[in-house]
């Protein structure tokens, strides 16, 4: 599983996770995979943006900038779902 603590010591992470998965269920004929998608890929810009903040206010921006630049390998190769 993705994700970050710090995740949930800023406000916006849940909306935004919440448009994510609605984005992943634009262009996925299935639900669950699409929001299982999109929250391993939300989770993992948690991480990156962790890796480069010190608080919660630096880690909210790093949180958006992670959003902006993951890439579709950064996805296939760092996300953790389980079956």
């Amino acid at each position: 599983m993705n994700g970050h603590e710090m995740m949930g010591r800023v406000t916006g992470t849940g909306c935004t996770a919440t448009v994510i998965i609605g984005a992943f269920l634009a262009v996925s004929p299935d639900p669950v995979e699409a929001a299982t998608t999109g929250l391993a890929y939300f989770g993992l810009a948690g991480e990156k943006a962790a890796a480069k903040a010190l608080s919660p206010g630096s880690f909210q921006i790093a949180l958006l900038d992670a959003l902006y630049e993951m890439k579709e390998e950064d996805v296939r190769g760092g996300a953790k779902i389980q079956v």
